[in-house]
């Protein structure tokens, strides 16, 4: 079974589909993107972005698919709004709708104008019988997922490589997300993918502070690098990661880049309700 912390990276390559380009760009974007575990389809998702000089909004929704819904049915929806400040990218609002099996678990954060975590809703509360709980003072002077991969991409766009180092909370857990540059490589257009040419190579590491399972996988220790491909599909257009790869004691995680588009509006779901 794909772990938690596999599918933690699944929401960054989702988020940076749609948020990497360049400041001057005003159109949205919208990335779709299928996820694959041992060749089985396992998830779609689709992002949208509205970027603008001072601020920002991200819309991510995803759901299960493939031999995964047989097991595991899962829709979720992610929602992000900040400011840009001094080069930073400061949160305001963040949301998280999660659904499985007829249960709701929901998430909502807000942000003080610093940027400083102002006040937290978790529905229904994490039980500390099974996850660990999050150290006090660690989440103050944190940053949501989606606004994570915002302050990335500004990295990206100044030519300053993907290397960084940013404390996350998503509302139930607490932790660091570290990228390192791994070079580049040309990827193949494939059956899979509609992206061909040069890619950036990102190795995505998560190091779990507070709000982690207490049960340890025993195949955690032989899982290989989390690997994010960042490419340029359109001509003369924004960075988008074009591929996902990580390696696990059960087989091999992908994503693949299926389509993209720039629109003057935003979309509505392309999900059935």
């Amino acid at each position: 079974m794909v772990k938690t912390r596999h599918f933690i990276a699944i929401p960054i390559l989702i988020v940076l589909s749609s948020v990497m380009f360049r400041e001057a760009k005003s159109k949205t974007i919208v990335a779709d993107y299928t996820f694959y575990f041992g060749g089985f389809t396992i998830l779609q998702a689709n992002t949208t972005i509205k970027l603008k000089l001072r601020r920002y909004k991200v819309v991510s929704e995803s759901k299960t698919d493939g031999l995964l819904n047989i097991f595991f049915e899962w829709s979720g929806q992610a929602i992000s709004e900040g400011n840009f400040l001094e080069g930073r990218s400061v949160p305001r609002l963040h949301q998280n709708v999660g659904k499985r099996a007829g249960n709701v678990r929901k998430t909502v954060l807000s942000y003080e104008s610093s940027g400083q975590l102002n006040s937290s809703e978790i529905h229904p509360p994490p039980d500390l019988s099974e996850v660990f709980p999050i150290p006090r003072g660690l989440v103050k002077e944190t940053i949501d997922p989606l606004t994570a991969v915002v302050q990335i991409n500004r990295r990206l766009e100044r030519d300053m490589g993907c290397s960084a180092k940013l404390p996350v909370f998503d509302g139930r857990r607490r932790y660091d997300l570290t990228l390192a540059d791994r070079g580049e490589t040309t990827l193949k257009q494939t059956p899979f993918s509609v992206f061909q040419g040069k890619a950036l190579v990102c190795k995505i590491n998560i190091n779990m502070l507070g709000g982690h399972k207490r049960e340890k996988s025993k195949y955690a220790a032989t899982s290989g690098e989390k690997l994010v491909y960042i490419g340029r599909p359109l001509k003369d257009g924004p960075f988008l990661p074009v591929g996902l790869k990580i390696e696990t004691a059960f087989g091999t995680l992908t994503g693949h880049l299926v389509s993209i588009q720039k629109t003057n509006t935003v979309p509505t779901s392309r999900f059935k309700k």
